[in-house]
């Protein structure tokens, strides 16, 4: 299979199961094509396998080469100022497109300049790719323009889905970051853009380029689904932390041969049982930094196992602390 997408599991094989949701996802996506799917919001804690499954979504559909052409964004957790956000949202569309029609794995990663989308939209006759990259850099020091210099990169998608008469799959990771990290001042101070998640709230609802948005902070996303996206465009699909019990042991069994940990068929056994069938939980575990790790004895797994739930130093505790110090703040700025 090809992997023109990075994904940020590491090795492919680590993406273990998930058939359930692959199996409904995948009809959802057949339906694209015909203008019948509507956007959607995938919903689960952070650390639940979202990215990994999202990002699979977009080299399946570049790997199948069909009428759907996928763009994965994410919204990173680092400030950035208004007009930057729509040439590199747009600079990552365009070649995203140009890759999947070209066939050219290594644009997914190696952005094109705008200059060089420009080139190839005189080559092929796109206008659409000369008059936005040609309005995009003629407005960015312009300050009355920045508003329609993102409305260009946002809408691109969906325009150019209408006016080719094609079809986009427009996955938004991390979709939250939106309303905390985009400045209109140059210099990033002051205050973000709290309003920015509204601009999507009427290409939402597009049915030639529908949304997959994603976010790590479950309450924080909802409420700006809520307050921007109003009267259900995007529909909220939860997703489960946990595997099936077969597909848990299936990661026991895949993270222990990839790291070299030696585990028994009873160990395994009891490392899903105690993890709940978590990948994440049972990655922890199969990784761990424990000093007396044993786990190919039922007290050395009980050993590790409480040693990534308890000690503070452990990759799950040093997580979850993250996790809980960013919802808490969320809280704090809210209350």
């Amino acid at each position: 299979m090809q992997y023109p997408l990075t994904e940020k599991i590491g090795n492919p094989d680590l993406l273990v199961g998930r058939e359930k949701e692959f199996r409904k996802f995948g009809k959802w996506l057949a339906n694209i094509p015909g203008r019948l799917s509507k956007s959607r919001a995938l919903i689960a804690r952070r650390k639940s396998g979202k990215t990994a499954f999202v990002q699979r979504i977009f080299n399946q559909l570049f790997r199948y080469n069909g009428t759907v052409i996928p763009f994965y964004f994410e919204f990173g957790e680092n400030k950035i100022w208004y007009p930057n956000l729509a040439i590199n949202y747009y600079r990552t569309f365009a070649s995203h497109y140009i890759s999947f029609l070209e066939r050219d794995e290594r644009l997914v990663t190696r952005l094109l300049s705008l200059e060089k989308i420009r080139e190839y939209g005189v080559a092929k006759s796109l206008e659409d790719f000369v008059d936005d990259v040609d309005f995009l850099l003629q407005n960015k020091e312009v300050s009355g323009s920045h508003d329609l210099m993102w409305q260009t990169a946002y809408t691109a998608p969906h325009r150019y889905a209408a006016i080719l008469d094609t079809r986009f799959l427009v996955i938004l990771d991390e979709f939250q970051n939106i309303t905390q990290y985009v400045y209109p001042d140059k210099n990033r101070e002051g205050n973000p853009d709290e309003t920015m998640a509204g601009s999507f709230h009427s290409i939402s609802e597009s049915k030639v380029a529908p949304m997959l948005v994603t976010g790590s902070y479950v309450g924080w996303l909802m409420r700006v689904i809520s307050k921007y996206l109003q009267a259900g465009r995007l529909k909220q699909i939860p997703m489960s932390p946990y595997l099936t019990l077969d597909e848990g042991l299936e990661a026991v069994y895949k993270y222990a041969e990839f790291y070299h940990e030696p585990i028994t068929n009873e160990t395994a056994l009891q490392i899903n049982e105690l993890c709940m069938s978590d990948p994440f939980f049972i990655s922890c575990v199969i990784q761990s930094e424990f000093d007396d790790k044993a786990l190919m004895t039922s007290q050395g797994v009980v050993n590790t196992v409480n040693y990534e739930i308890s000690d503070r130093h452990s990759e799950m505790s040093k997580t979850w602390n993250e996790y809980l110090q960013m919802t808490l703040q969320k809280v704090n700025d809210k209350y």
